[in-house]
C-alpha cells in the first residue's frame, strides 16, 4: 500500500510537470492574420440527426471574415429536419451546398464514409472537417490556416474550448483535457516522429487536401470507431508533420448535454486515450484515485500536504489552459473522479459486446 502512495505521488508530480511544458509551450501567433494570397478552405460536415445543432454552426459560418471558403454538409439518411434546415440554408447562401449520403457500404461506419463523400466533392486547398456541434467565431480560420502553412502541417487538429451548463456535463466533460493534458506533452505530436505520441479530435479535422487526396485517409480506417487518433497516428507513421492542440478559443463545443450522454460516449473509446491498451487506463486510474487516496492517509503530513497542494495546482493549471472555470473544476472534481471510474467500468464491460448503439446505428466498440 506504502509503495503504490509513493508511485502515485510520483505519478502526480511527473503530469504536473507535464501539463506546466503544455502551457508553456503552447502557440502565441495563433493571432496572427494570415498574408498573401488565402488558399480556399472546404468545411466540410457530416451530419446524421442534427437539427438541435446545425443551425447554430451554420450561422456562424456566414459570418465568416475569411472570403475564399465553401460549406458542404452530408445528410446522413437523418431522420428528424436536417434536410429541411440545411435547403433553407442554400438557397440563401451561394456558397453553402449539401447531399444525401449514399447506401453506407459493408465495411464503413456512418462517419467515415460521409467524411470521405465529403472530400471527393471538396474543391479547396485545405478539408475542414467540423462536426455539427461545433461552433466557430467569424475570424477563427485565418489564424488557423496561417499555422498550417508556417509549420508545413499535413493535419492540424483541434480540441474546442468545451461549454458545459448541467451538473452531468460538468461531472465529464472536463476529464478529456484533465488526461490529455497531464499525459501528452503536445509538442512532441509535431516534433517527433513516434505514432504512440498522437492525440485528434474529430470535431476539427484540417486536413491538407492534396494530401487527403493522395492517401485518402478516412478510407483508410473506415470501420474504425475512434477515426481521429487512429488518422493522426497513420500520418504520422506515414512521415507527414501533424499538430494537435488544445482550446482554440475561437472554437467551441457543447459535446454532450446530459451526464449519460457523457459517460456514454466516453466510455466507447476512453481506452485510446491510452494507446488503445485497457492495462495502462487501469493503471492509469489506479494510480490517480485509488492511489492518491491511500496516499493522503499513509504519507508523512509534510508530503501530503505536498500532494494536496500538486493536484490542485494540476487541476487550476489544466483548467486555465482549457479556459474552463477554475473554481468549477475544483469543486467538481470529486464527482469528477467518480465518473471517471464509472466511465472506465463501462468501457471494460462493453468489450465484451463488441458493438454498441450510437446515433440509432450498431457501431463496433471502441
Amino acid at each position: 500500500m506504502h509503495i503504490l502512495a509513493v508511485i502515485s505521488f510520483m505519478f502526480l508530480s511527473l503530469r504536473l510537470f507535464i501539463a506546466v511544458v503544455n502551457v508553456l509551450t503552447r502557440p502565441r501567433n495563433l493571432a496572427a492574420s494570415l498574408t498573401g494570397k488565402k488558399p480556399m478552405i472546404s468545411i466540410l460536415i457530416p451530419a446524421r440527426n442534427e437539427e438541435h445543432n446545425l443551425p447554430a454552426l451554420l450561422k456562424s459560418l456566414i459570418k465568416l471574415n475569411y472570403r475564399d471558403y465553401e460549406v458542404i454538409v452530408c445528410n446522413d439518411h437523418s431522420t428528424d429536419n436536417t434536410p429541411e434546415i440545411l435547403e433553407k440554408f442554400v438557397q440563401t447562401e451561394k456558397n453553402f451546398q449539401w447531399f444525401t449520403s449514399e447506401k453506407l457500404p459493408t465495411g464503413w461506419l456512418g462517419k467515415n464514409f460521409a467524411c470521405h463523400q465529403l472530400a471527393q466533392k471538396a474543391k479547396g486547398d485545405y478539408l475542414l472537417f467540423l462536426d455539427a456541434d461545433v461552433h466557430v467565431q467569424s475570424g477563427f480560420l485565418s489564424p488557423i490556416i496561417n499555422r498550417v502553412i508556417h509549420k508545413n502541417l499535413s493535419l492540424l487538429s483541434l480540441f474546442p474550448r468545451q461549454i458545459m451548463y448541467s451538473t452531468g456535463e460538468k461531472s465529464t466533460v472536463p476529464l478529456m483535457n484533465w488526461i490529455l493534458i497531464s499525459l501528452l506533452p503536445l509538442p512532441l505530436v509535431r516534433l517527433l516522429k513516434q505514432s504512440s505520441l498522437a492525440a485528434a479530435n474529430g470535431q476539427f479535422m484540417l486536413f491538407e487536401a492534396k494530401n487527403y487526396s493522395e492517401n485518402q485517409w478516412h478510407q483508410q480506417v473506415k470501420h474504425e470507431n475512434v477515426e481521429d487518433i487512429l488518422l493522426m497516428r497513420k500520418m504520422k507513421k506515414a512521415g507527414f508533420r501533424v499538430e494537435v492542440l488544445a482550446n482554440f478559443g475561437a472554437v467551441s463545443c457543447r459535446m454532450y448535454s446530459s451526464y449519460r450522454e457523457a459517460v456514454e460516449g466516453f466510455s466507447r473509446n476512453i481506452h485510446q486515450y491510452f494507446g488503445g491498451y485497457s492495462a495502462i487506463m487501469i493503471l492509469f486510474w489506479l494510480l490517480t484515485i485509488p492511489g492518491i487516496l491511500i496516499g493522503l492517509l499513509l504519507l508523512p503530513v509534510a508530503t501530503t500536504l505536498v500532494l494536496i497542494c500538486q493536484a490542485i495546482l494540476l487541476r487550476i493549471i489544466i483548467s486555465l489552459h482549457s479556459r474552463q472555470p477554475v473554481w468549477t473544476n475544483l469543486y467538481y472534481h470529486p464527482l469528477q473522479m467518480a465518473a471517471l471510474t464509472h466511465i472506465l467500468v463501462r468501457n471494460l464491460l462493453g468489450k465484451r459486446k463488441k458493438t454498441v448503439r450510437w446515433k440509432e446505428r450498431e457501431v463496433p466498440f471502441g
